[in-house]
């Protein structure tokens, strides 16, 4: 606790702002495209989801470029302002007293244009602030936050969603809206645009060269995917894995008094991924404490890797339960030390764009997800778990080239200056 008081006002502000946010959006996102199926069908939802998602590409560039142009807080709140407006007028026309689907489509547009935004912005103004002593901190908070919030709100969602949506999408509304507020009156700028030796504010590149300056950076994009290789693995719990535990899980017993089929396996699996994050997260950073950043990294999205290309083969119930426990540790070891890699690489006058593209990995694993599911009906399941080995290794050795080409850098300038 003296760790997290010690940390700048406005961190502790977002910290608390995203939890409230993160678990109430979890109330609602998770059931959106079942609710929309239901009034509309699979075919039409599955189109208007593709549109939304584009919308949120969409904002992510402009929000990424906007915010290294005119600064961080005016671009959140107008973000925040925008996600709880639509979250408004979405709950009005999915009211108890009119129902009007394709207009809530529309508004879904504008909320997740204004959650792309939000995204690169809200992140790039933790990193503006956060020292490189508290990074590792800062972020195993941000994860531990993440995770509980998701958990909570995955949990109030289920039970009241179906008769509650209307509701839920009020409250959502309003902790978008409080937290406008709050961010307007209590946190400061972040970030001002440098300066050149004319005193004049260095003019602003255009959006296209703006992200070529970012494709440039070779050691970045070899960062991204190597994030994606890795990070992948886990869009595969809820698709390939999921069809390949559906189909050879047998109902069976479990611990002698629970009965279980590969759904429930699932679902046992997501809820003990959850779980041993919030729960454990003090034990393995105590536990690992003394380790380098590197070790953990390295290491940790080894121990993640290989336990995900077994899993992904296995149907042993007890012991898919084992290897979760040590996906949980390695994504426990790897994650924060990933994001302070991400901050290291992200330059300061371009740190939104940078995030921006970091904040497509969702996209990308959601595409590989899908891919997989077509190419596991083809080939048998072995070189599928040989595949997600393969891959996710390969992840493991560009993340090490990263941290390596980083300290010959560091090594160089120092040379360089001394």
């Amino acid at each position: 606790m003296k760790r997290f008081n010690s940390l700048h006002k406005s961190i502790k502000i977002r910290l608390y702002l995203q939890f409230a946010t993160v678990l109430a959006t979890a109330t609602i996102m998770p059931y959106i495209a079942v609710y929309f199926t239901g009034l509309v069908g699979p075919k039409i939802t599955g189109l208007l989801v593709v549109l939304v998602i584009c919308s949120g590409i969409i904002g992510g560039l402009l929000g990424g470029y906007w915010s290294d142009q005119i600064g961080r807080k005016k671009l959140l709140v107008l973000a925040e302002l925008g996600l709880g407006i639509s979250f408004l007028a979405i709950a009005f026309v999915n009211s108890p007293w009119t129902v009007m689907p394709y207009v809530s489509f529309a508004f879904f547009l504008i909320n997740m244009f204004s959650n792309g935004i939000y995204i690169p912005v809200s992140t790039s103004m933790i990193y503006d602030l956060v020292q490189k002593e508290d990074r590792t901190f800062v972020f195993t908070a941000i994860y531990w936050i993440a995770n509980l919030g998701t958990a909570l709100g995955t949990i109030t969602g289920a039970f009241l969603f179906e008769e509650y949506h209307f509701y839920l999408f009020i409250f959502v509304a309003s902790i978008a809206l409080l937290s406008s507020v709050i961010t307007y009156l209590y946190i400061s700028e972040t970030f001002t645009k440098k300066v050149g030796e004319s005193d004049k504010v260095i003019k602003s590149p255009s959006i296209w060269s703006n992200y070529q300056h970012v494709l440039k950076d070779r050691i970045y994009i070899i960062f991204l995917i190597g994030t994606l290789c890795v990070v992948s693995l886990e869009s595969h719990l809820t698709n390939y894995i999921a069809v390949h535990l559906q189909n050879t899980v047998e109902e069976t017993s479990l611990f002698g008094f629970i009965t279980i089929d590969g759904i429930n396996m699932i679902g046992i699996l997501h809820a003990e991924n959850t779980l041993l994050i919030v729960l454990a997260v003090g034990l393995v950073s105590w536990l690992i404490k003394k380790t380098s950043d590197y070790t953990r990294l390295i290491y940790g999205m080894a121990i993640y890797v290989c336990s995900y290309a077994i899993l992904s083969y296995t149907s042993a119930p007890l012991l898919l339960i084992g290897l979760m426990v040590f996906i949980s540790i390695g994504e426990l070891m790897y994650a924060p030390v990933r994001q302070s890699l991400l901050a290291d690489l992200a330059d300061e006058s371009h740190r939104s764009s940078y995030l921006a593209l970091n904040s497509f990995m969702d996209q990308g694993t959601m595409i590989l997800a899908g891919a997989v599911i077509t190419i596991g009906g083809i080939l048998p399941g072995y070189i599928i778990s040989s595949g997600f080995l393969l891959a996710g290794m390969t992840g493991v050795f560009l993340m090490a080239y990263v941290v390596n080409q980083l300290k010959r850098n560091e090594h160089n300038q120092q040379k360089q200056t001394g």
